[in-house]
C-alpha cells in the first residue's frame, strides 16, 4: 500500500511550509456522491448514444467497444477518478466538463471512431499551440530547445486568426504553451477574452510570474485552467532541472494563485530515469495533494529537443513501477484523496497514441505542425493552413510514438 502521511521535503533554499501557505484544498466528494456521479455519467452516455444512433443494437455495440477501451486505457474496470470545480465534474485535463454540450460532442466524436454516425463531430479534439519562443528557463528536457528565444513567429492578429480557425472546426480544447506563455500574458488574456467561450482554454506554464491577480484575470477572461510544470518535490532539484534559481517558487505560487482564482489546476512532471521509482512518485503525489491540485500529469522523457540523441527513455522495469503506482492511485479506495493522474504512456502502450492524425496535434513556437511535442514530424506551417478550406486529419502525420 502506498504511504499516505505527509513526507518532509529536503531543501536548503525555501521554507516549504511558508511557500505552501494558503493552498486551497481539492474538493473531495463522499463515496456515495462519487458513485452517484459515475452512475449519472453512465446513464447520460447511454441515452446520448441511443439518441444519435437511434438503434439499441448499435448503442450496445459501440458502448461495449468503448468500455473495453476504458479498461485498457485506465486499468481494472475502466473507471476514472474525477475532480469537481465550479459546479462541474472533470474526468481529465483534455476533456470538457460533465455535464455540458462540449462534453456531449467530445463523446460523440470518440464513439464515431468505433461505429460511425451522422451527427457533427470535431475534426480534432485538442491542440497544443506554442505561442511564443521566449522563455526565462533552460529546462533539461525542453522539446522547444532549438527554437528558444528566436524572434517571435506570430503577431497577435495571427494568433487570433489561427485560433479562430481552430474554433470554427469545432476544436474544443486549446492549450497555449511556448516557450513561456506568461511572457505574452496581456495578449493571452485578450485572445481568450475575445475567443469562443465554448472552447476550453488552458495554459501550460512554468508558473513564471503567475501571481494571484493575473490568475484572476485569466479566469475572468474565460480561461479553464493551467498546467504548471513542477518536476520535483525538492526545490533545489527542480531548480536545477529547470535551469532557474527560483523555478520552484514560481511554480508553487502559480499553483496556489490559480487555485484561489477557481481555475482548474494540474501539475506536470517529467519522470526521468533518476526519479522513476516508487519513493519519488509517492512523495511527488503527496506534494500535489497538499497543493490541492485537480490533476497530475506524468510524462515520460523522450529523446527529442534538448534530449535528442541522449539515452533518456525509461527501461521496462521503470515503466512497470510507474504503471503499478498509477493503477494503485487510480483504483485503491484508500487513496481516493489523491488527485487523478493523467499518465499517457499507460494507455498509449495498450490502445495506441491519439495524437497527430487522430485526436490532437502540436504547433511549435516557429509555427510548424507536428504529430505531438515528442514526435517532431514538421508536416507544414500552420499559417499555410489558413488558406485551406478545412482541417483534415490526413494532413498531420500519425504519431508513431507507440
Amino acid at each position: 500500500m502506498l504511504l499516505k502521511e505527509n513526507i518532509p521535503y529536503e531543501t536548503e533554499q525555501v521554507n516549504i511550509d511558508v511557500l505552501f501557505e494558503g493552498a486551497p484544498k481539492r474538493m473531495l466528494l463522499s463515496k456515495r456522491k462519487e458513485r452517484f456521479i459515475q452512475l449519472w455519467l453512465k446513464i447520460h452516455v447511454f441515452f446520448l448514444t441511443l439518441f444519435h444512433y437511434r438503434s439499441f443494437k448499435k448503442t450496445f455495440e459501440v458502448l461495449a467497444i468503448f468500455q473495453d477501451f476504458k479498461k485498457k486505457a485506465f486499468g481494472k474496470n475502466g473507471k476514472r477518478k474525477f475532480s469537481m470545480k465550479n459546479g462541474k465534474y472533470w474526468f481529465g485535463i483534455h476533456l470538457p466538463p460533465f455535464p455540458s454540450k462540449s462534453f456531449n460532442k467530445y463523446i460523440l466524436t470518440e464513439l464515431h471512431r468505433y461505429v460511425p454516425h451522422k451527427s457533427p463531430i470535431n475534426a480534432f479534439q485538442q491542440v497544443n499551440f506554442a505561442v511564443t519562443t521566449k522563455c526565462p528557463m533552460r529546462c533539461e528536457h525542453c522539446f522547444e530547445w532549438d527554437n528558444l528565444n528566436l524572434h517571435e513567429t506570430f503577431a497577435f492578429n495571427q494568433l487570433q486568426e489561427i485560433t479562430r480557425v481552430f474554433q470554427n472546426q469545432g476544436l474544443g480544447h486549446i492549450s497555449l504553451s511556448g516557450g513561456e506563455p506568461m511572457i505574452r500574458f496581456e495578449e493571452i488574456v485578450k485572445l481568450i477574452g475575445e475567443g469562443d467561450k465554448s472552447t476550453q482554454w488552458w495554459m501550460i506554464t512554468s508558473g513564471f510570474n503567475l501571481i494571484e491577480e493575473k490568475a484572476k484575470r485569466l479566469k475572468e477572461a474565460g480561461a479553464t485552467g493551467i498546467i504548471v510544470s513542477i518536476d520535483h518535490f525538492n526545490p533545489l532539484a527542480h531548480n536545477r532541472f529547470r535551469g532557474h534559481q527560483d523555478a520552484f517558487s514560481h511554480g508553487i505560487r502559480a499553483v496556489i494563485s490559480a487555485g484561489k482564482a477557481k481555475l482548474l489546476v494540474a501539475t506536470s512532471v517529467c519522470v526521468t530515469k533518476e526519479n522513476a521509482n516508487k519513493e519519488f512518485l509517492i512523495k511527488y503525489m503527496v506534494m500535489a495533494k497538499n497543493l490541492g491540485v485537480d490533476f497530475v500529469q506524468w510524462l515520460e522523457p523522450k529523446a527529442e529537443g534538448h534530449y535528442r540523441n541522449r539515452d533518456v527513455e525509461l527501461n521496462k522495469d521503470q515503466i512497470q513501477i510507474m504503471e503499478e503506482v498509477f493503477e494503485e492511485l487510480s483504483h485503491n479506495p484508500e487513496l481516493r484523496d489523491f488527485p487523478p493522474v493523467m499518465y499517457y504512456g499507460y494507455y498509449q502502450r495498450r490502445v495506441g497514441c491519439f495524437s497527430g492524425g487522430k485526436s490532437s496535434f502540436y504547433v511549435d513556437a516557429v509555427g510548424m505542425v507536428h504529430s505531438c511535442p515528442f514526435c517532431h514530424s514538421a508536416d507544414f506551417k500552420i499559417t499555410d493552413w489558413l488558406e485551406m478550406p478545412s482541417i483534415g486529419r490526413e494532413e498531420v502525420s500519425k504519431c508513431e510514438l507507440y
